[in-house]
């Protein structure tokens, strides 16, 4: 006589003792655990049935019955059969597979979903737990248990993807007032497209809004939309993000939307790729911002007539890229464009004719006059996309994941910062005793000082020569000018105007207009000031955003979370409290498992006290009741968006296809045709096939991956070209 709750754990145990798994069906008063090989399995072949399933079922008469008392709490075994014919496998390795004797511990399942937040690669969480249990024999989880974990915790984090979202939305409202969100819904209340931004890249606004690229990249989460972002960079060279949305596509009007929040989020500051949607929004909503267009999307879109033009006149890529990149002035891109047609004699291609006509769009030598800082091309949004696709997010998770996986880089790329930010504390040391070295090595960072150091050592192979008849212009000429591209200038009129009495008031400028472009100092204009002896640099001449003082005093707090309580302790000084006793009450518990299950009992006694605490960690009542409300009433019902059609989707679906072809098109509701390789029949496969398949033409030889150290142990055969398809289809069909 025992309990239900009795019985079942005795029959489990007897099970995983014995060797087999065991499953259970029971009704009010009774129930029953049979052996999992009872029964006999139906086979069931047919022409809707690719493939003959196996089973274990082999009518096993193993099995315990027991009934329970009238009242419930007790009963009694009424009939036990112990043989089975079949074998038993007592070895935990086995048994662990069982599904009745499978044991899921919560800290370790907690410990994998951790680690799948934070993109572990599948091995290497398996490579963790067999550390931690030490030994994957020790080990009571499989292969096949954690990727079960991940496909659940997956298709549960896909569920209400839209409330999820807001909630994650509302937590950073709280931490932060400042947090700007922005939803866009279509007609039928689903969410077309999202738009926000941290305090964090409000203030990163404030600082570097001068220079803005904006670019959009694929694949990034589960709908397919395009993540745009608006890029920038900082003091010290690095990329940094001040706000991004996603977009269901790539229409003039839903970029006129974006970017009307975008300037709403930044109170009205307009910030200054060759996209005809984003020219036309641009045109619209930023009156006092140039465009100008991404040279590597330019050269890109004309990618394959380039590179027939290669084919048929060699080196004309060569030549086409150092034009683009090398020019100095518009004259000398004409020479050298003319020169180029001429040599191979092009003068006919319309795409030739195409990049010349936009040239004052991509060229840089026609907008030298517009300030760009160092950001000449789409390389930083470039990186910041590979970042994004390559360690944060990828093409499978939800929206409100990846808004997760987007506030950690940024909270990345301010650990960054904050590290080059103290390796400048030190002193820099000169390589010169210039005035202009002295001053500018304690103004700029050291990033941007590196930078002019190089410049500096650059001035070093021109000669100055002053001009007798122009007081104050200098002709400055290269001492070795290179031979690769003769139509490049080597010579360079520099005016510089130097006020002795009053330093400020000194003006100089180059004829190559770099100082203007890039805010930074070109080797000829630095080759006369040196010749001057030049002591002191005039402010207007160093923008700010390259000195260590450029971040500016904004009236809102810039941190994404509020780390500080009311009593103005920190999360980590109140964790620094806790460590000391948590790890000596460890260490005395762990001596004896008597300690063990009273730590634990102690433990969830503490927690249940602690719950009840209401928290003092995060923005206080004032600084949040100062921001606006969060708006989120429209949004409660809107539905998840659908799968969006980009632009890169349409390209890569074309790509080698001349033509539709209708018969590829299976019409709605018809199922997939299932087709055997060795009879090329339909309705079966291989597998079911009664006829004998021909064995695998494979070739001689030690497979790839077998007895070598490069090898992933699998043995994966090296495809023959001269065998035909249908011995291939037979290699694939065996492998699976």
């Amino acid at each position: 006589m025992a309990t239900p709750v009795f019985c079942t754990s005795i029959r489990n145990s007897s099970a995983a003792f014995t060797g087999f798994s065991n499953c259970g069906r029971r009704s009010q008063w009774q129930f029953e655990f049979c052996c999992s090989f009872e029964g006999k399995h139906k086979t069931k072949v047919g022409d809707d049935h690719k493939i003959a399933k196996t089973s274990k079922r082999n009518g096993c008469k193993g099995m315990v019955y027991a009934r329970t008392a009238g009242d419930g709490g007790r009963a009694f075994f009424t009939r036990i059969v112990f043989e089975h014919n079949h074998k038993l496998v007592p070895s935990p390795s086995m048994t662990k597979r069982m599904r009745a004797h499978k044991v899921e511990d919560p800290a370790v399942m907690n410990l994998v979903d951790t680690m799948y937040a934070s993109h572990v690669p599948y091995p290497n969480v398996m490579c963790v737990l067999r550390n931690i249990a030490g030994g994957a024999e020790n080990l009571h989880l499989t292969e096949r248990d954690i990727q079960n974990r991940r496909a659940a915790h997956v298709r549960e984090e896909r569920m209400d993807d839209i409330p999820k979202l807001l909630a994650i939305f509302r937590e950073c409202k709280t931490n932060n007032p400042e947090f700007f969100c922005e939803f866009q819904l279509d007609e039928k209340n689903v969410v077309k497209n999202v738009f926000w931004s941290h305090a964090s890249q409000q203030g990163d606004y404030a600082d570097y809004s001068g220079v803005v690229t904006f670019d959009t990249t694929y694949r990034t989460n589960q709908y397919s939309m395009p993540l745009a972002m608006f890029v920038g960079f900082n003091n010290k060279l690095q990329n940094v993000v001040f706000g991004q949305a996603l977009l269901r596509d790539e229409r003039a009007d839903t970029f006129d939307w974006l970017f009307r929040q975008f300037r709403a989020c930044m109170v009205g500051k307009d910030p200054v790729d060759q996209d005809s949607s984003i020219e036309k929004a641009i045109n619209l909503v930023f009156e006092k911002t140039y465009h100008r267009y991404c040279r590597w999307h330019v050269m890109n879109k004309y990618r394959n007539e380039l590179n027939q033009f290669n084919t048929q006149h060699p080196g004309l890529s060569d030549t086409l890229t150092s034009i683009v990149n090398h020019p100095l002035r518009p004259v000398e891109f004409e020479e050298a464009w003319a020169a180029m047609l001429d040599k191979y004699a092009v003068h006919e291609s319309k795409v030739l004719m195409n990049l010349y006509d936009e040239r004052q769009m991509w060229i840089g030598a026609y907008f030298k006059d517009i300030l760009c800082g160092m950001m000449t091309s789409m390389q930083r949004s470039e990186s910041v996309n590979s970042a994004v696709k390559h360690c944060y997010c990828d093409n499978s998770i939800a929206i409100h994941e990846f808004v997760k996986s987007f506030l950690e880089l940024l909270a990345d790329n301010k650990e960054n910062e904050a590290k080059e930010e103290f390796n400048s504390q030190a002193p820099v040391v000169t390589s010169t005793f210039y005035g202009i070295d002295n001053q500018l090595s304690r103004v700029y960072t050291s990033v941007v000082y590196k930078v002019f150091q190089e410049r500096l050592k650059s001035s070093t192979t021109f000669h100055v020569r002053p001009d007798p008849d122009k007081a104050c212009y200098h002709l400055v000429k290269h001492t070795r000018p290179p031979t690769n591209f003769p139509w490049l200038c080597h010579e360079f009129w520099v005016k510089a105007v130097v006020n002795e009495k009053i330093p400020e008031e000194s003006e100089f400028n180059c004829e190559c207009m770099r100082i203007e472009h890039t805010g930074m100092f070109c080797p000829h204009l630095l080759c006369v000031l040196t010749n001057l002896q030049m002591a002191h640099i005039p402010s207007r001449y160093i923008p700010k955003r390259y000195t260590r003082n450029a971040r500016e005093d904004t009236i809102f707090d810039r941190h994404d979370k509020v780390y500080v309580g009311t009593d103005g302790d920190t999360t980590a000084s109140r964790m620094l409290e806790l460590i000391p006793d948590w790890c000596a009450l460890q260490r005395k518990a762990i001596m004896s498992s008597e300690g063990v299950t009273k730590c634990k009992e102690l433990l969830r006694q503490a927690l249940q006290v602690i719950n009840e605490i209401p928290h003092d960690m995060g923005s206080s009542a004032a600084t949040t009741a100062a921001g606006l409300p969060f708006r989120e009433e429209h949004i409660v019902l809107a539905s998840a968006p659908p799968i969006s059609s980009t632009k890169s989707s349409r390209k890569k679906s074309m790509e080698g296809v001349d033509a539709p072809v209708a018969h590829f098109k299976r019409p709605q509701g018809q199922k997939h045709t299932c087709r055997c390789s060795v009879c090329h029949k339909t309705g079966h496969s291989s597998t079911t096939c009664g006829r004998e398949a021909p064995p695998p033409k494979r070739p001689r030889g030690r497979p790839v991956g077998s007895g070598t150290k490069r090898g992933n142990g699998m043995l994966q055969y090296e495809s023959d070209d001269t065998e035909d398809d249908h011995s291939s289809e037979m290699e694939d069909d065996d492998l699976e």
